[in-house]
């Protein structure tokens, strides 16, 4: 078995690097001491195509594989894990249940700015009964006028 990383991956791995130190480190104490949420930085990451990286080219993203997402993730991790949770949960729990168990609809609808970073999705989890473990919670959404589904 061989444990080498591709050209590819070792391509990620440096600008996911670089980027980190050049542009995630020097602003991850002020968001961290300010309870700041990096935009520019996410709109950036987007800009170099991270939240599209495991997903098909006909879906708008790269077409790596799982292993240059986690590179990429540990790489921007090293500078602020706050960064590198808000691309593993945008990529892994927003943008890959649309694309591998979305409808059509979901799918044209969504995908196109979660993969390029233009927008982060969202899911309330913490419910007073529930805590944060998602299984217990019973919450609905009852579709009227202002609901999405509407």
């Amino acid at each position: 078995m061989d444990f080498e990383l591709t050209s590819e991956q070792q391509a990620i791995r440096e600008t996911c690097r670089d980027f980190a130190r050049e542009v995630i480190a020097p602003a991850a104490e002020d968001l961290d001491r300010n309870h700041k949420f990096g935009y520019d930085i996410v709109r950036q990451m987007g800009e170099l195509g991270l939240f599209g990286l495991p997903f098909a080219e006909e879906a708008g993203g790269a077409g790596a594989d799982f292993l240059s997402l986690c590179i990429a993730i540990e790489e921007i991790s090293r500078a602020d894990a706050g960064i590198g949770i808000t691309l593993e949960a945008a990529v892994c729990l927003g943008s890959s249940p649309i694309y591998e168990f979305g409808t059509p609809e979901q799918k044209e609808r969504w995908l196109p700015d979660l993969v390029a970073g233009r927008k982060l999705w969202a899911f309330g989890l913490t419910e007073p009964e529930a805590g944060s473990d998602a299984a217990p919670s019973s919450s609905s959404l009852t579709a009227g006028p202002t609901s999405p589904r509407a």
